[in-house]
């Protein structure tokens, strides 16, 4: 049991373990993890609650899948160099916004829940096309409700995910309810997936590796990973790591996203940016851009212009990266490239294919 914990912690406890239906179980783990202790002397509790709540919210969705009339699935084909997902509470202004940035034409009106399927679009910055994806109001219980989890199960794909607050209402409160329902639907945001490495292997039961990394006890972290059905593996870890972390690691359906927040309505209160008045609109623009962690490149032949449009590749990508994105030919009959621009010690400087590109570099291609 834990060590000082409030008498909320046990009133949850009592209701979940009165629970008969798994979501009233859900909803107990839920309030147990949220008002447990939070220091070393409880990291066994936490990380226990954590796996169970995985196991259950992946049975409920196994069951919403299954059931007939009852497991919806959404796709939202991927189109553009990056999906980008608009999730607020009602009536923030989505629709405003997705109407501003892009080439939809949603509904757009001052009553609640105005938006009641994903609307997209896409967003043209500077030549490369970002695909815009409007989802319906969030509101409690969401992730469990209706077209919740087909809803957020169609945005576990994307490459960002953006929090699109009301000015005009309490911040701290959307925030705090936005936050809640992605974490219901294992989605977690703004966190780096815990560098631990889990390999089975045929004997030799369970090995640490970097245990300097390890902040938990060997023996619990073991009952864990065999409660995962893992008997014989080698557990590695690359930075300080807690018995959560091992469990969010043993979670296959958490995944980790990035996530940006955004304020709109400036026009009626506070900072940011007025879909309504079009104010700040190529900044958000950018800003996307940007946290997409995007760069375009541009190519050109010999004795000409850049081409248009231009490429989309990640911060990071080489001469190579670019080579196969545009055509595989163009990697193996590579001789050499010329680059222009901040990637480049000088204008026309001839690379290989591990030189590293930035923002609006000129790539021309010399081939075999």
């Amino acid at each position: 049991m834990p060590i000082n914990a409030k008498p909320e912690f046990f009133k949850a406890e009592k209701q979940y373990h009165e629970a008969s239906t798994i979501p009233e179980k859900i909803a107990g783990l839920e309030e147990m993890l949220k008002t447990a202790p939070n220091h070393k002397g409880s990291e066994n509790l936490r990380a226990q609650i954590k796996q169970k709540l995985s196991k259950l919210r992946s049975q409920i969705e196994k069951n919403r899948q299954t059931s007939k009339g009852r497991g919806k699935h959404l796709t939202i084909k991927k189109e553009g160099a990056a999906q980008v997902i608009l999730a607020s509470v009602t009536n923030a202004g989505k629709s405003s916004i997705i109407n501003a940035l892009t080439n939809a034409k949603p509904t757009v009106a001052d009553y609640k829940y105005t938006t009641v399927k994903p609307e997209f679009g896409i967003m043209d910055y500077k030549g490369v096309g970002i695909q815009i994806v409007e989802m319906p109001a969030i509101f409690e219980g969401y992730a469990y409700k209706g077209d919740g989890p087909a809803y957020f199960s169609a945005m576990r794909s994307a490459e960002l995910i953006v929090f699109v607050i009301d000015n005009t209402q309490d911040e701290k409160e959307q925030l705090a309810l936005l936050y809640d329902e992605f974490e219901k639907a294992q989605i977690r945001l703004n966190a780096a997936k815990p560098k631990i490495k889990i390999k089975k292997q045929g004997q030799g039961g369970i090995e640490f590796l970097g245990k300097k990394y390890f902040k938990f006890p060997v023996r619990a972290a073991t009952k864990m990973l065999q409660s995962h059905g893992y008997h014989n593996a080698v557990i590695t870890a690359y930075e300080k790591v807690t018995l959560e972390d091992l469990a969010d690691v043993l979670n296959e359906s958490l995944v980790f996203l990035p996530l940006l927040i955004i304020h709109n309505k400036s026009d009626l209160k506070g900072k940011g940016f007025s879909a309504k008045t079009g104010e700040g609109i190529e900044d958000l623009k950018k800003l996307l851009f940007d946290s997409l962690g995007l760069i375009k490149v541009f190519t050109k032949t010999p004795g000409k212009e850049k081409d248009w449009p231009p490429v989309a590749l990640h911060k990071g990508d080489n001469i190579k990266v670019l080579a196969i994105t545009i055509h595989k030919d163009f990697y193996l009959k590579f001789r050499y490239a010329r680059v222009w621009g901040k990637g480049a010690k000088h204008d026309g400087q001839k690379v290989g294919l591990e030189h590293s590109l930035e923002d609006d570099d000129i790539v021309e291609f010399h081939l075999k």
